[in-house]
């Protein structure tokens, strides 16, 4: 297993996705290669948490940032009854440990007639590396947003933004939309991309934040 640091000051000429944005939208990017067996994703997730970390860590104060999930769950059940029962919060914790996610939203929201939950948390840096494992097993369900200043909890406003932007037409959170409309207020986005070579976590900003 192969990791490192890559940084970007143009995300828009490494990923085509980005490539209608603003040139002022950069990336950090920790990398891992070779991952030939399951046991080596599992330790580079938790090696791209440390990295990660550290990178802040060099900039500001690890207790000057703010980090938050959101989150897009869909309805797995075949009664919408037990859905509305379970909704996001709930149904996920039935399959993760998520203490230390705090000022919890959950929303529903209908995507043609197929019905979602949508909901965003607050957690803290020690909360980091379960995260990662979570967007990188559902990189379409869960985007992290960081914040580095010390303004109170605002889960509503950014799930607001969320919200009016909407979910993609398969569902799945607008991460495009919200890496081009949070950086331009100085925040970071943060998503995780793969191939059958290389892992990756990947983190979208401006100048204003690194």
């Amino acid at each position: 297993m192969k990791t490192y640091l890559e940084e970007h000051s143009d995300a828009t000429r490494i990923f085509p996705w980005l490539a209608d944005t603003s040139s002022s939208i950069r990336c950090l990017c920790v990398v891992g290669e070779m991952l030939l067996f399951p046991e080596d994703i599992v330790q580079f997730k938790q090696i791209s948490s440390e990295m990660f970390r550290d990178k802040l860590a060099k900039k500001h104060a690890l207790s000057t940032y703010r980090f938050y999930v959101v989150v897009c769950v869909g309805n797995e059940f075949q009664s919408k009854r037990i859905f509305d029962y379970y909704k996001l919060w709930r149904l996920l914790e039935r399959e993760e440990m998520l203490e230390g996610f705090i000022s919890r939203i959950e929303v529903p929201v209908q995507v043609g007639k197929e019905p979602y939950y949508v909901g965003i948390a607050e957690f803290g840096i020690e909360q980091l590396t379960t995260v990662i494992e979570m967007i990188s097993d559902s990189p379409a369900m869960y985007t992290i947003i960081c914040a580095n200043h010390d303004r109170p909890s605002h889960c509503q406003e950014l799930l607001d933004q969320v919200l009016d932007i909407g979910l993609t037409e398969s569902g799945g959170l607008p991460v495009v939309e919200m890496v081009t409309t949070l950086t331009a207020q100085g925040y970071a986005i943060c998503t995780w991309g793969s191939s059958s070579e290389e892992q990756e976590l990947q983190c979208f900003y401006t100048a204003t934040f690194l």
